[in-house]
């Protein structure tokens, strides 16, 4: 009798005492909840979260489970990339910067120097549009990255053929990628002419690890004794405002991905 009384007071203790275990498949020394040691084979669905009322999120066509470190549950992310293929090149990172403030040069010329392609910004001695300033990442060893530069240059002149030689370059890490060198001038009795801008650098095998991208911009000659300012990104005159003259800097990069790549392939 007093066996039976203790055995169902065991039952009835067990009843009530929520039981936490571990639970190992193919493994007497479980390390989680559920430790499978082995293949998983999934036929049906998988869900993310829910309670003990709703199963959770099921993800949608073309996303993919991804961790988000320790002490924190997986979520299902958007693929933003094409599959790595190690033999071509592949778009990884591209962001742009703009800018109303440009830069306005005065009668200050640097004269008819010739630039050459790893020249250091310091040695080229233009100003440079600081809020253009671009930092980007390279994460493979074969890697070329193409930089576009776009702006308006406003001329302060009221002349027939007054005008300005000017040049601007790209930098990377301070070092001339690209340049290109155009006069703007005034050929006819029109006052204030501007003019659309565009460069396009391009660098290679550029060290795995964080960049820098710059432009700068300098006054080479004047042009029939020209004496006023030229607008690099800036208005000099009141035919056009800032937000017309603006400035961009877009930066692309691309990669050959290494077969032990690690970059992430969701959208963050």
């Amino acid at each position: 009798m007093i066996t039976k009384k203790i055995i169902g007071l065991l039952i009835f203790a067990l009843s009530v005492i929520t039981v936490e275990a571990q639970l190992g498949v193919n493994t007497e020394t479980p390390n989680a909840i559920l430790d499978v040691q082995g293949n998983i084979g999934v036929r049906n669905r998988i869900y993310l979260g829910g309670n003990n009322t709703a199963p959770g999120l099921l993800g949608d066509i073309g996303t993919v489970l991804v961790s988000q470190g320790a002490a924190k549950p997986p979520v299902w992310k958007v693929i933003r990339r094409p599959n790595f293929d190690p033999f071509l090149y592949t778009i990884f990172n591209n962001s742009a910067s703009d800018t109303e403030v440009g830069v306005i040069i005065g009668n200050t010329n640097s004269g008819y120097d010739l630039n050459t392609e790893n020249q250091t910004l310091a040695s080229y001695g233009g100003t440079v549009i600081s809020a253009l300033t671009k930092n980007f990442q390279i994460d493979n060893v074969d890697n070329i990255a193409v930089l576009s530069f776009e702006t308006i240059a406003h001329l302060q002149s009221t002349a027939t053929n007054a005008g300005v030689d000017f040049s601007c370059g790209i930098f990377v890490d301070d070092l001339l990628k690209g340049v290109r060198v155009y006069t703007l001038n005034q050929p006819t009795s029109s006052q204030y002419t501007f003019y659309t801008y565009n460069l396009i650098a391009v660098a290679k095998t550029l060290t795995v690890g964080p960049h820098s991208a710059k432009v700068a911009c300098k006054r080479r000659a004047s042009v029939d004794s020209f004496t006023g300012n030229i607008g690099i990104g800036r208005m000099v005159a009141s035919n056009l405002n800032n937000f017309m003259t603006q400035s961009s800097l877009m930066v692309e990069t691309y990669e050959k991905p290494s077969a032990t790549n690690i970059v992430p392939v969701y959208n963050p």
